[in-house]
């Protein structure tokens, strides 16, 4: 199980920062009002990734028995940040009047979750 495991993990892992890049890269042209922030085949990209993120997200969901509804609330905090990480995204690419505010909203839930998935702390450990 450890080779499966440490394999999936480095995966997510990769996805999760190719995520982020992407967003940020469209996000800021975004900002610039270029065209090329909304194009088709960036956002076929974009799914791709985020398909594969779920899957391996879920499959070790699965394989380590989380439970974010009892035990684990630090998922369910990530997963709650990122359904909102997803809506100030889809909100920085096609809002021009909500881009900015969208973008650093989405840069700021983006940060939570990586950091909540690494304390394990939905408080961050401060509180």
């Amino acid at each position: 199980m450890d080779w499966f495991y440490t394999g999936m993990l480095q995966m997510h892992e990769a996805l999760a920062w190719a995520s982020l890049l992407l967003f940020a890269a469209r996000g800021l042209t975004a900002q610039f009002k270029l065209e090329w922030a909304d194009d088709d085949r960036l956002r076929a990209i974009s799914f791709g990734i985020h398909f594969l993120l779920a899957i391996s997200g879920l499959s070790m969901w699965g394989l380590l028995h989380y439970n974010p509804l009892l035990n684990d609330s630090w998922l369910a905090a990530k997963l709650l940040a990122i359904a909102a990480y997803a809506f100030c995204a889809h909100w920085t690419v096609t809002s021009r009047e909500l881009s900015l505010p969208a973008f650093i909203a989405g840069l700021l839930l983006l940060a939570y979750a990586l950091r909540v998935s690494l304390v394990r702390d939905p408080g961050l450990g401060l509180l």
